[in-house]
Protein backbone atom coordinates (compact mmCIF):
# COMPACT_ATOMS: atom_id res chain seq x y z
CA UNK A 1 0.00 0.00 0.00
CA UNK A 2 1.44 3.38 -1.15
CA UNK A 3 0.80 6.26 1.43
CA UNK A 4 2.04 9.39 1.27
CA UNK A 5 2.18 11.91 3.96
CA UNK A 6 3.09 15.06 3.89
CA UNK A 7 4.43 17.65 6.55
CA UNK A 8 2.39 20.40 7.36
CA UNK A 9 -0.14 19.14 5.29
CA UNK A 10 -3.43 19.34 7.04
CA UNK A 11 -5.09 16.95 4.92
CA UNK A 12 -5.52 13.19 5.82
CA UNK A 13 -3.54 10.77 3.91
CA UNK A 14 -4.54 9.48 0.84
CA UNK A 15 -4.21 5.68 -0.35
CA UNK A 16 -3.00 6.33 -3.91
CA UNK A 17 -3.56 3.05 -4.93
CA UNK A 18 -7.14 3.54 -4.39
CA UNK A 19 -7.39 6.63 -6.82
CA UNK A 20 -9.34 6.11 -9.39
CA UNK A 21 -9.18 9.53 -11.40
CA UNK A 22 -7.31 12.40 -9.85
CA UNK A 23 -6.54 16.24 -11.45
CA UNK A 24 -5.05 19.25 -10.16
CA UNK A 25 -4.82 22.83 -11.28
CA UNK A 26 -4.30 26.54 -10.54
CA UNK A 27 -7.42 28.62 -10.27
CA UNK A 28 -7.96 32.14 -8.65
CA UNK A 29 -4.39 32.02 -6.92
CA UNK A 30 -4.71 28.36 -5.58
CA UNK A 31 -4.20 24.87 -6.57
CA UNK A 32 -7.53 23.26 -6.96
CA UNK A 33 -6.77 19.28 -6.94
CA UNK A 34 -10.12 16.33 -7.11
CA UNK A 35 -9.48 12.81 -5.81
CA UNK A 36 -12.08 9.82 -6.74
CA UNK A 37 -10.78 6.69 -4.65
CA UNK A 38 -12.36 2.99 -6.04
CA UNK A 39 -14.42 1.53 -3.97
CA UNK A 40 -18.41 1.31 -2.79
CA UNK A 41 -18.92 5.49 -3.33
CA UNK A 42 -18.20 7.74 -6.38
CA UNK A 43 -17.88 11.23 -3.54
CA UNK A 44 -15.43 13.00 -5.27
CA UNK A 45 -12.97 14.48 -2.37
CA UNK A 46 -12.40 18.71 -4.10
CA UNK A 47 -9.34 20.71 -2.05
CA UNK A 48 -8.09 23.98 -2.37
CA UNK A 49 -4.42 24.53 -1.38
CA UNK A 50 -2.27 27.63 -0.85
CA UNK A 51 0.56 25.99 -2.94
CA UNK A 52 1.73 23.39 -5.69
CA UNK A 53 2.84 21.15 -3.15
CA UNK A 54 -0.18 20.72 -1.48
CA UNK A 55 0.46 22.07 1.59
CA UNK A 56 -1.97 24.85 3.16
CA UNK A 57 -5.14 23.28 2.74
CA UNK A 58 -7.56 25.89 2.15
CA UNK A 59 -10.86 24.65 1.68
CA UNK A 60 -11.69 20.45 1.32
CA UNK A 61 -15.46 18.89 0.57
CA UNK A 62 -16.55 15.17 0.29
CA UNK A 63 -19.20 15.52 -2.96
CA UNK A 64 -20.80 12.13 -1.60
CA UNK A 65 -25.00 13.56 -3.19
CA UNK A 66 -26.90 15.55 -5.78
CA UNK A 67 -28.75 17.96 -3.76
CA UNK A 68 -30.88 15.48 -1.07
CA UNK A 69 -29.94 12.48 -3.01
CA UNK A 70 -27.34 10.09 -2.06
CA UNK A 71 -24.57 8.73 -4.49
CA UNK A 72 -25.28 5.26 -2.31
CA UNK A 73 -28.27 5.49 -0.88
CA UNK A 74 -30.81 6.72 -3.90
CA UNK A 75 -29.37 5.84 -6.98
CA UNK A 76 -28.67 2.30 -8.18
CA UNK A 77 -25.24 3.52 -9.19
CA UNK A 78 -23.65 6.67 -10.15
CA UNK A 79 -20.68 6.66 -12.91
CA UNK A 80 -18.69 9.86 -12.49
CA UNK A 81 -16.73 10.10 -16.45
CA UNK A 82 -14.84 13.16 -17.09
CA UNK A 83 -13.90 15.83 -14.74
CA UNK A 84 -12.56 19.22 -16.29
CA UNK A 85 -10.96 22.70 -15.24
CA UNK A 86 -13.02 25.81 -15.94
CA UNK A 87 -12.11 28.95 -14.82
CA UNK A 88 -14.49 29.22 -11.89
CA UNK A 89 -15.56 25.50 -11.27
CA UNK A 90 -15.12 21.86 -12.45
CA UNK A 91 -16.97 20.40 -15.16
CA UNK A 92 -17.84 17.31 -14.57
CA UNK A 93 -20.01 14.25 -16.73
CA UNK A 94 -21.76 12.10 -14.80
CA UNK A 95 -24.07 9.18 -15.35
CA UNK A 96 -27.14 8.56 -13.20
CA UNK A 97 -28.72 5.32 -12.51
CA UNK A 98 -32.26 5.50 -11.19
CA UNK A 99 -33.37 3.21 -8.23
CA UNK A 100 -37.27 3.21 -9.86
CA UNK A 101 -35.62 1.01 -12.82
CA UNK A 102 -36.07 4.36 -15.42
CA UNK A 103 -32.81 3.70 -16.70
CA UNK A 104 -29.96 5.54 -16.99
CA UNK A 105 -29.02 9.39 -17.67
CA UNK A 106 -25.60 11.07 -18.68
CA UNK A 107 -25.79 14.44 -17.60
CA UNK A 108 -23.26 17.63 -17.63
CA UNK A 109 -22.59 18.85 -14.08
CA UNK A 110 -20.75 21.20 -12.57
CA UNK A 111 -19.09 22.12 -8.96
CA UNK A 112 -18.36 26.38 -8.38
CA UNK A 113 -14.60 27.10 -6.83
CA UNK A 114 -14.69 30.26 -5.37
CA UNK A 115 -12.18 32.65 -3.88
CA UNK A 116 -11.12 29.84 -1.14
CA UNK A 117 -14.90 28.04 -1.48
CA UNK A 118 -16.32 25.33 -3.06
CA UNK A 119 -19.63 25.16 -4.04
CA UNK A 120 -22.59 22.05 -4.24
CA UNK A 121 -22.62 19.91 -7.32
CA UNK A 122 -24.93 20.79 -9.66
CA UNK A 123 -26.61 19.09 -12.59
CA UNK A 124 -29.87 19.08 -15.34
CA UNK A 125 -31.69 16.21 -13.55
CA UNK A 126 -35.43 15.67 -12.74
CA UNK A 127 -36.60 13.07 -10.27
CA UNK A 128 -40.08 13.19 -9.36
CA UNK A 129 -40.77 17.18 -9.53
CA UNK A 130 -37.42 18.60 -8.32
CA UNK A 131 -34.40 19.61 -10.27
CA UNK A 132 -30.67 19.11 -9.61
Amino acid sequence: MLMVLSAGASTPPIDYEKVRMAGVQRMMGHWVRYIMLSGASDCITVQIFKSANMEGLVRQKKICSLGKMSFRDDFAFVDVRKIGFEPDRLSLEIEFFSLRGSGDEVKECSIEIGNGSIGDLKCSLEFGSEYY
